[in-house]
This record gives C-alpha cells, sequence and structure tokens, in this order.
C-alpha cells in the first residue's frame, strides 16, 4: 500500500464527525456502556490477540518441506445496517477483525434501504460500541457509494474481507460486487437468536431489553451453521458470536512446498 491510499479522499468525504462520535458515547448510560464493554471483553477471552505474522517450517521424512506464513488481511470493511437493533451482534463482527491485527478495519453505515442515512439515524449504541473497541473513525453513505469504495480497496490493497451485517435483504448489491470481484464477503442477515436459559425460550439478541417475546424455535436450524443460536444464562444475554466468524476468517495463509536436498 502506498502511504496515502487512493480510496484516502473517499473515506474523508464521508467520515463522521469526531463530535457526533463523542455525543453518541455520551448518550449511553453507564449500565449501557458496561454491557458494551462485557461483550469485547468475551470476544478479547475467548479469541485472543493475534500476533501480526507467524511462519511455521516442518521437514518431512517423504523429503520435502513446508513453510506456512499466516497474516491479517489488509483491510475489513463492516457495513451495517444504521439502526442495527444490536450492538452486540456488531461487536461480534468487529472484534475478530481487530483481533485478526487487520490495519485498515473500515465501519460504515447505510440506511436499511441502501440509502446515505443521517447522522441522527445512526444508533447510538454502535457508535458508542466502535469508542470503547478504540476504533477512531466511521463512515456513512449509501449503498452504490460503499460498493464504489469496495473496488477502490480490492484494486489498491489487495487482500480483503467484506461483512455485510443487517436484517433480511441488507447489501444484496454489495454482496453481488464481493462475488464478482473475489472478495470473501460474510451476508450476516440472519437474526441473532440464542436459547435463554433464564425463560427456556429461544429469543432475538437486542439491547437492554429484557422480557422480549420469544420467536419460532424453527428458526434455528442446527443442520443449518448460519441459523445456529447460542445458549446464554441471565448473565450473558447481551453478549454474541457469529459462527465462523472468529479472527482466522480475516488472515490469509501462503503455503510453499519444497524439496529437501
Amino acid at each position: 500500500m502506498s502511504s496515502t491510499p487512493s480510496y484516502q479522499s473517499w473515506l474523508d468525504a464521508h467520515v463522521l464527525a469526531d463530535s457526533l462520535m463523542a455525543e453518541a458515547y455520551e448518550s449511553l448510560s453507564g449500565k449501557e456502556r458496561a454491557v458494551l464493554k462485557k461483550g469485547i471483553a468475551r470476544q478479547h477471552a475467548v479469541w485472543g490477540e493475534y500476533s501480526l505474522r507467524e511462519s511455521r517450517t516442518r521437514s518431512f521424512r517423504q523429503g520435502f518441506g513446508v513453510v506456512e506464513d499466516d497474516a491479517p488481511v489488509t483491510y475489513g470493511l463492516l457495513v451495517c445496517e444504521a439502526s442495527y437493533p444490536s450492538p452486540a451482534a456488531f461487536i461480534a463482527a468487529l472484534m475478530p477483525a481487530l483481533l485478526a491485527g487487520v490495519s485498515a478495519v473500515l465501519p460504515c453505515f447505510i440506511s436499511a434501504g441502501g440509502g446515505l442515512p443521517s447522522q441522527k439515524d445512526i444508533s447510538a449504541p454502535l457508535l458508542g460500541a466502535l469508542e470503547l473497541a478504540g476504533v477512531e473513525q466511521a463512515f456513512a453513505a449509501s449503498e452504490p457509494e460503499v460498493c464504489a469504495l469496495a473496488e477502490m480497496l480490492r484494486a489498491d490493497s489487495g487482500r480483503g474481507r467484506i461483512v455485510l451485517l443487517g436484517r433480511p435483504g441488507f447489501g444484496e448489491s454489495l454482496a453481488l460486487h464481493a462475488h464478482r470481484a473475489g472478495v470473501l464477503c460474510r451476508s450476516l442477515t440472519q437474526p441473532p437468536l440464542y436459547y435463554s436459559g433464564r425463560l427456556c425460550a429461544v429469543l432475538e439478541q437486542s439491547f437492554m431489553q429484557e422480557g422480549t417475546d420469544p420467536v419460532d424455535a424453527a428458526l434455528c436450524q442446527d443442520d443449518d451453521d448460519d441459523a445456529m443460536f447460542l445458549h446464554l444464562d441471565a448473565a450473558h444475554e447481551d453478549v454474541w458470536f457469529w459462527p465462523k466468524l472468529g479472527p482466522g476468517w480475516f488472515r490469509t495463509r501462503r503455503m510453499r512446498i519444497f524439496s529437501l536436498q
């Protein structure tokens, strides 16, 4: 990457004001901040912080060797619905990229319909989670504008990942762009459902809401990995982990096989 990436002008044009980020954080109560901190802490504890780069060399009796290099991808583009109701699920998409060591983690907010959200439309807990996670910048744009950013990132930065976080139907053109561009993309549009040990029922993960009405347990199929839900006790109903979305997904592995002399 050059010292000034080609997409920097895009970032400058769509960045949220520092004052908005600060106001969102200040609007949260102490209890709300504690909930967000717990979600971030659980991510740290479960995944751990990955090293910047790892290399492993093995020699085999058959007369060959293998070198495996593991490193973070160059960028992670997290595109989230501005009014997404579960900051815990947002944290569970954000933290793996940070823990993987991705240098450019770019949270972008778009409206549910794909348009440019107004700043007041972006959920304060989502911005507060970014503040607590140490992410200093976030962006607001329309879906076509984010598609343009995704193309600039691919062209300028090489390997990256895209995560789409919203309700069903969210970010379809971005998913198509990623498919056509050959960029790995996770579309997290299934509701974050979990089994509540408190109520002995399946609930949808939400923020600071107790006694949520149970949902149809048939929505959680054990043979569908993407519909997997967590079993959470009363102390962890505000925590979330996405299946198959850990720091390893934001890493690349290169292998070299050679003959031993």
